[in-house]
Order: structure tokens, then sequence, then C-alpha cells
């Protein structure tokens, strides 16, 4: 029989479809969709024979062109009750890959929102560092693979904020990061991977935070952290259920997947290395570390007068660069500011070598001496500059000549106080504690052997308050008498 009249121009409405253009062409002709889901049967099927000459072979060849071509967003079903038309005018059934995506109704078959179903939690081993995490004098070097499964019971964000991310950081160095997730119920879900390349690791801690749209700022939601050290001790694979300060649950694995060799494991050559030892290796005319040399000449060249000068703290990865490339070669580094802009860097990297050097600067026999000093001195009366210097006589020679150079560096930064806000009080509150070591009066005096263990940790404790104003006086002491 022949074919309708009409069938001709279904057939060029067939081929206007399947013509090229963009989906926002066709999308503007959204108030025609009942009629052209009809013609391509992609949602009522029609009786067979009705379209005429058009077969029901052809008419599913040609809705299997537009749906590859169109790439049609079947996962968005209507809600029930409606009628299929009404649902067809709202749109979002096809989609060009710009626009957002529709969230899935309750007809959609999809995955659980807070991801948490299918997460076998009782695979997870609990671990808890508390608020503090724990010293570790350990470190780890090698690739190591980060999954994060997601958060249970995370502190919901403020109303304006529902979008978190988190951030990874290793020993308070920023390594990687996820994008912006939206928050809507108690199970955030993550399903991030990270691979770190770690160097002399210690800890890795993850933080949560929420941003602010209202003013722009990230706000802190939990965090914890995990000791890698630790968790790798005789086996190469844990999954973890990381307890988050202040609340919350992070359900993580850790894969080490390729171990070297740890730079700590090496020899120290300068950080933590005996101040004579260094002094004969380097062979300096001064009888001062290259590296004391280096980071007070360049803070006197551009530091003295900056704001907060040895308080504030420079960026931990910079310094670790800087602190790697001295125990390599001190000779080598160069501290200009083209390669160190950030003078706390340089000033950081400074007070960490003096904290960790194995003897004190102001040794415990300087200590008392100044103390005996600081006595015998008239009330309101000022500390003579002879004093001061003939006071340093009791050290040995390098230790006297790296301490004259660094007290006539801190006098220095002190006469000009009226710019960097650092006189000498607030130079000996920085210092004291850096150049001098915590209960050297009790480990002088030799307690806490024997049964006398319980009463030394109590006098330990007791005593440290003491000891830290105590450097602090001797300190303020020297930088006042000295000329």
């Amino acid at each position: 029989t022949p074919s309708p009249p009409t069938s001709p121009k279904k057939g060029r409405s067939l081929n206007k479809v399947k013509s090229p253009g963009t989906v926002r062409r066709l999308s503007m002709k959204m108030k025609k969709l009942p009629e052209l889901r009809r013609k391509l049967s992609l949602r009522n099927p029609r009786p067979r024979g009705q379209e005429g000459g058009t077969s029901p072979s052809e008419t599913r060849k040609e809705s299997s062109n537009v749906i590859s071509r169109y790439h049609l967003d079947s996962s968005v079903a209507s809600q029930p009750g409606l009628p299929r038309a009404k649902a067809a005018g709202k749109g979002g059934y096809l989609s060009d890959g710009d626009s957002p995506e529709l969230p899935a109704k309750a007809g959609a078959r999809a995955e659980p929102e807070d991801g948490e179903n299918g997460l076998d939690v009782g695979a997870f081993r609990p671990y808890s560092c508390g608020e503090t995490p724990p010293r570790c004098g350990q470190h780890i070097s090698g690739l190591v693979s980060v999954h994060l499964h997601g958060v249970r019971d995370l502190k919901p964000p403020r109303a304006e904020a529902r979008e978190v991310f988190c951030v990874l950081q290793v020993d308070a160095a920023n390594r990687a990061r996820t994008a912006l997730l939206p928050c809507k119920t108690a199970f955030l879900g993550l399903n991030h991977t990270f691979n770190l390349e770690l160097e002399g690791a210690r800890h890795l801690k993850v933080i949560v935070f929420s941003w602010d749209p209202t003013s722009c700022r990230n706000r802190l939601c939990c965090h914890g952290t995990v000791v890698l050290p630790h968790i790798f001790r005789g086996c190469r694979a844990q999954q973890l259920a990381v307890r988050l300060q202040p609340r919350g649950v992070l359900y993580s694995k850790f894969t080490l997947v390729e171990q070297w060799d740890s730079p700590g494991e090496r020899e120290p050559r300068v950080f933590g290395v005996e101040l004579g030892q260094l002094v004969e290796r380097e062979k300096t005319a001064t009888k001062v570390p290259l590296l004391i040399q280096k980071c007070v000449a360049e803070i006197e060249k551009r530091g003295l007068k900056v704001v907060g000068l040895y308080r504030l703290c420079g960026s931990a990865a910079v310094k670790k660069e800087l602190r790697d490339a001295f125990e390599r070669d001190s000779a080598a580094v160069t501290l200009s500011e083209q390669l160190y802009p950030d003078i706390n860097v340089i000033t950081g990297i400074l007070k960490d070598y003096l904290r960790e050097l194995p003897t004190p600067l102001i040794t415990p026999t300087l200590y008392h001496v100044v103390l005996e000093a600081m006595a015998k001195r008239p009330p309101r009366a000022p500390p003579g500059e002879r004093d001061a210097v003939t006071l340093l006589d009791c050290l040995p020679d390098v230790e006297k000549a790296t301490l004259t150079r660094l007290l006539d560096h801190l006098s220095l930064v002190a006469s000009f106080h009226d710019f960097n806000r650092m006189n000498s009080q607030n130079i000996a509150v920085c210092f004291g504690p850096v150049l001098l070591t915590q209960n050297q009066e009790l480990r002088r005096s030799g307690t806490g052997t024997g049964t006398g263990n319980r009463s030394y940790a109590h006098c330990e404790d007791i005593a440290s308050a003491v000891d830290f104003k105590r450097h602090i006086e001797v300190l303020h002491y020297l930088l006042q008498a000295w000329p």
C-alpha cells in the first residue's frame, strides 16, 4: 500500500534531527519534544505500522543515531504521578556536557549519595593520635598511595557553606588536596587516591575545610594525623579508621608502594652535629659554622627592618629544601633574595640549627656563671660591658667565637627595634629556649637516677616553667651588657 501523504514530511523531520547541529539549538525546540519523542519512539512505543513507510527497525536505527550523537541522559526519570508530556516539557534529557548535572530523581537507579553503603567498616582498624600527635624519631622515604574512602560523622559546615575539601599535609607541608565536594549528609564520600613521594617523612595530616562563599574564607571542620613509620611497621598496607578532631572518622587505605633509603639514615653533616666537629670539617678561619655566617650576613643585609623578625615562621617546605642544601654542601649555598625572598625562612633555619645542637650554645657552665653575676649585681645597676665579655671566657674557643658572633648579631637586631619591634627583651623570649637546654639545673645536680625516677619526672615538670623564665633572664642580661 502507498505511504500516507504525511510520510515524506515525517522523513524530513527525522533527517532534520539527524543533521549536524549543536545541542543548544536542539534544546530551543524543547517545546516540540513530546512530538519528537513520539516520532523517535524514545518513550511511548507506537503500534506497528503507525508511521506508514518507516519500519520499526529503521526507527530503532534513527533513535540509536540520535542517542550516540547527542548523549541522551537516560538517568533522569520523571517524577512518579506526573504525565510524561509534562515531565518532558521541563527539559534536561539532552545534554551537551556543558550543562550542570541534574540530580537523579527517585525513580533513577544510582549510587547512594552518602557512599557509605557497600563500605565494609569492620575491615578498617581504629586509629587515633589524639589532639597532639606523638613525637616520632623514625622516618620513612618512598612512594605512598593514600586512598580516602570517606568521612563519617563529619561536623556539618554552616548553612551557607555546603562545600568542603580535604588537604593532605606531610610534616606540616601541603602536598595534595581534593576539589570542592558537596556535603549534604552525615557521610562525606571522597573516593580520592593520591600518590605521594616522601623523603624522611614522619606525619601525614588530613584536614577538612569548608568553603564559606560569604566571607570567602576556608573554615576548619576537622583534622587527623597518622604517624607513617608506625603504620608501616611489619606491613605495607593498612586500612585505617582514623579518628578526627573534634569529631569524625576518616576511612582510608595507606599503601607503601615503594620504599627508598631514607636520607635521615645517612649520617648528618650539619644539623645535630657537635659544633667543634663541624667547624673542624669546614675549616673556617673564624671558627664559626658556615650556616651561621651565611644566615646572619643575609639577615643583616635585608632583614633588620622586618617587623617581627625571628618571631614569624617561614614555609616548612622551603625550610626543608634549604636544610637539605646545607646538609649537602654548606659552602655551595647561596641565600639570595631571588632564591629565598622570605627572610623568615632564613631566620627559621638558623633557629632550627641552634635548637638541634647536641650541646647548647649557652652551656650549663656559662648559664650558672651568668646567674651568679646577676645575683652579685647591685639592684637597678646596669650590667657592665666588660663583665659580659669576660663571662664567655669559660667556654671553649669554638663555642666562644660562635656565641660572640651571634650576640653581636642579636644586639644589632635589637638596635633596630623602632622598625622591627624586637628589643632585647623580645629577642630573649625568642632565643632563650633555643640557646639553653631545659632543666639544666636538674641535669647538673644528677637527680633522676635509681628509685628517684618518679620524683625526677615530677620535678622536671615543675622546673620547666621556672627554667623558661630564667633562660630569658640570662639571655636578656647578656644582651643588655653586650658592647
